[in-house]
């Protein structure tokens, strides 16, 4: 009896992936409805999770971390952002949507009073707008109806062109932004980089504004010296940063650059974030030893 060995044929297709940023936690079904939603209406499309664990309504937070995730996906992703945000304007306004596209990804994010996450280094970057209404048959969950309308419409664009580098009409055409930054860009102030506080993570690490490019540059090859306000004052100044978790002993103090290249400051086995005292919006500071 013989057997024929040959070469199975890798059949697999590329899906295009899409991911989700909510601040709609784990102990509710709202992730899996948003989930099971995509997966019926996208059945081409792979749906993974960046975070469903958002700080309620923290917008900020829900742009640094998919800031620092985004890139580790493949070109010609689709990431989806919901976190809930009230209108000031007008209180019975339906939450509304804008896209953007930047380095080959595309981006579905809330548009709070006409204001984009600054996700690129591209100042005044182009979105694009929903310009007509978008019926609310579920009031209460108001992305799957932009899911079987506007957004749904993209998706759908894209699967069949993903070359395309504006969403379709009756998108509106692309407009400049012109509002501020929401992830600030650190400055320099009598001679100092004054940077802040502006994600904690699961394990109590800090992380800044402050990425490796603008602190090089700041730099310009000389010593440096880092200073926090905690309330462990004898590591309010430290004078480098350091390649890993443990390049130091138990629970000190170590500075080290994370995955998408920002300064973070963490504590070696412990909880920096209880311990250290500092919290989102203090500064850091960095000084020139000259």
């Amino acid at each position: 009896m013989g057997y024929f060995c040959g070469r199975v044929k890798d059949y697999r297709i590329k899906m295009p992936v899409l991911t989700c940023t909510t601040d709609y936690g784990l102990k509710d079904p709202y992730a899996a409805m948003l989930r099971g939603r995509l997966m019926t209406r996208f059945p081409g499309w792979r749906i993974e999770d960046i975070s469903h664990n958002i700080s309620k309504f923290d917008l900020l937070e829900a742009v640094y971390v998919l800031k620092t995730a985004y890139s580790f996906f493949p070109p010609g992703s689709l990431h989806l952002v919901d976190v809930g945000f009230a209108p000031k304007q007008d209180l019975n306004a339906a939450p509304t949507y804008c896209v953007t596209r930047i380095d080959g990804h595309w981006f579905v994010l809330p548009d709070k009073e006409g204001l984009i996450p600054h996700l690129s280094q591209v100042i005044n970057h182009p979105i694009q707008r929903y310009p007509l209404t978008v019926p609310q048959p579920l009031p209460g969950f108001q992305i799957l109806n932009w899911l079987d309308g506007p957004v749904g419409m993209l998706i759908q664009a894209l699967e069949s062109s993903p070359g395309l580098e504006m969403a379709p009409e009756p998108w509106a055409a692309p407009v400049q932004d012109q509002s501020t930054r929401w992830i600030e860009e650190p400055t320099v102030i009598d001679g100092v980089l004054v940077g802040k506080v502006v994600y904690a993570d699961h394990y109590g690490n800090l992380h800044s504004n402050i990425t490796r490019q603008v602190l090089d540059q700041y730099a310009n090859g000389k010593a440096i010296h880092i200073l926090l306000k905690s309330v462990r004052s004898n590591e309010n100044k430290v004078e480098k940063i350091h390649g890993h978790y443990h390049a130091v002993k138990d629970n000190d103090l170590v500075l080290l650059y994370n995955a998408g290249g920002y300064l973070q400051i963490a504590l070696a086995q412990d909880h920096a974030y209880n311990l250290l005292g500092l919290r989102i919006n203090d500064r850091v500071m960095i000084e020139r030893i000259e």
